[in-house]
């Protein structure tokens, strides 16, 4: 009979565990935390873009922001634009966002930009 009651005590702490990791799961899933940027106005726009992640690539930013038509910088050292265009998956270099960087992105309506 002691070996029942132990084997039930083992049973209902195991079950109590998993529930609380599926619990806490959800919960962490649901918090997401959503960075708002600035305003972007319909066409042109140019912008630093200050993002909550590390690391946030241009493709990111634009499945984030499909109204995005393209972002692009320009690089003084290659001496050229360097551009991601939302076409077709994406076309064009699928560079990493620099905080301290300017951009020019071009957008189909105005939007709050989520970064």
């Amino acid at each position: 009979m002691r070996d029942g009651k132990k084997r039930f005590i083992l049973i209902a702490l195991a079950l109590i565990f998993i529930a609380g990791i599926s619990i806490s799961a959800i919960f962490s899933a649901n918090e997401r935390v959503v960075n708002t940027g600035p305003e972007l106005k319909k066409g042109k726009n140019y912008v630093k873009i200050n993002s909550t992640y590390s690391f946030l690539y241009a493709k990111e930013l634009v499945i984030m922001n499909p109204d995005i038509e393209y972002i692009s910088y320009y690089d003084s050292f290659l001496n050229k634009s360097i551009g991601y265009v939302n076409v077709f998956g994406g076309i064009g270099t699928n560079f990493l966002i620099d905080k301290n960087r300017v951009y020019e992105i071009s957008v189909k309506r105005n939007i709050t930009l989520i970064t």
